[in-house]
């Protein structure tokens, strides 16, 4: 089940403070969250089923693939990545992610297509390679 941002309330949260783990959707809505202070949780000891156990280590999983805000610019600010998302047919590609049921079994599928292989990669540099 998908979650809604902890700022806008209108938009799924894509991604997590890596604070407080409240969750928002875009840049915007990190800016407006970050303009006040925040504080890590305090882990809950309680027991719990092993399916939530197992929830929270894919949680965590996930977590440590998350780009952060400077990635996330530095992808932004890309002059390939820029380049390649000019084509009306990459986001075409994207859009059809986005509405896919499975986004991420879509986007194994579209890495086999030699035009999402060069987005994919060049997000890579961009976030491997710091200004």
């Amino acid at each position: 089940m998908s979650k809604l941002c902890t700022v806008c309330s209108t938009s799924v949260a894509k991604y997590k403070c890596p604070i407080c783990t409240s969750g928002y959707c875009s840049v915007s809505c990190y800016k407006v969250h970050k303009s006040e202070p925040c504080t890590r949780p305090e882990p809950i000891q309680k027991h719990e089923s092993p399916a939530v156990i197992a929830e929270d280590k894919d949680d965590e999983e996930e977590e440590k693939h998350r780009l952060g805000v400077d990635e996330l610019r530095r992808v932004g600010e890309s002059p390939r990545v820029r380049e390649l998302l000019e084509s009306p047919q990459m986001r075409e590609l994207i859009e059809q992610v986005h509405k896919d049921a499975d986004p991420v079994q879509a986007i194994r599928v579209l890495r086999q297509r030699a035009e999402f292989e060069q987005l994919v990669q060049a997000m890579l540099e961009a976030t491997e390679n710091p200004k």
